[in-house]
């Protein structure tokens, strides 16, 4: 009896411990809940899936990132002649970018804009550890694409005034020390869309969101006129 005991918790420790891993694996017990609580687990393995069965499109630029980068029609906002792609993923973080890398460097991309980090910030993630993944895809992309031109886009601010986000200003700026660090060392451009987009008390300002998270299409406007001398010399 004491055997069958024994040999049963020894199953459920293994078992707990595995589900254990795989959800750190995923992100971590913050981001799993984020997903359960949104349902969007099956969206954005839909949509990293829906990027790999698509073609390749040699030197095109691409935006990388997030839920800011998935709401913007890229290829609308700069109209040049190469393909612009959008790569973003609701709810995506630093790892989950760095688990799909492969597919975006297969396309050779002549241009890539990284936005992502605010998500790490959500689900609590160690500084440390988001600063590690932001070095690996940097890192990759370099190795793996070295005729890419890569540029470090810094975490938009929040608006905890129009609603509480449990996420502040003074974190997303520390990240983004970061950023504009690892910029430095690998000599790549850092560019700051935080300040434009800020109002006097330093949050993000109203009139460009309306859930205080996300940027609305006067942000991105405000993210183009940032973004455009980068894109192309004759962009519209």
């Amino acid at each position: 009896m004491k055997r069958l005991l024994y040999s049963s918790l020894i199953i459920n420790l293994l078992l707990l411990g595995a589900i254990t891993w795989a959800i750190q694996k995923l992100g971590g017990f913050g981001y799993v809940w984020h997903r359960v609580q949104h349902r969007e687990w099956g969206v954005y393995y839909h949509r990293a899936q829906h990027f790999g069965k698509l073609p390749e499109e040699p030197g095109a630029i691409i935006f990388l990132g997030d839920s800011q980068i998935q709401s913007a029609e890229w290829h609308e906002v700069f109209r040049v002649n190469k393909p612009v792609l959008n790569r973003g993923i609701s709810g995506d973080y630093t790892a989950g970018v760095l688990e799909r890398l492969d597919e975006v460097l297969r396309h050779k991309p002549s241009k890539l804009f990284l936005l992502v980090g605010i998500n790490d910030l959500f689900y609590g993630k160690e500084a440390s550890e988001i600063e590690s993944d932001y070095r690996k895809i940097v890192q990759r992309t370099r190795s793996e694409s070295s005729a890419t031109e890569l540029f470090l886009l810094s975490v938009l601010p929040v608006n905890n005034k129009v609603r509480k986000l449990g996420i502040k200003n003074a974190e997303i700026q520390t990240l983004n020390n970061r950023i504009r660090q690892i910029a430095r060392d690998f000599a790549v451009p850092y560019v700051d869309l935080y300040t434009p987009l800020t109002d006097a008390d330093g949050n993000l300002a109203s009139k460009f969101t309306d859930d205080g998270l996300h940027i609305n299409g006067l942000g991105y406007v405000v993210v183009k006129n940032s973004l455009g001398s980068f894109i192309s010399d004759n962009w519209q």
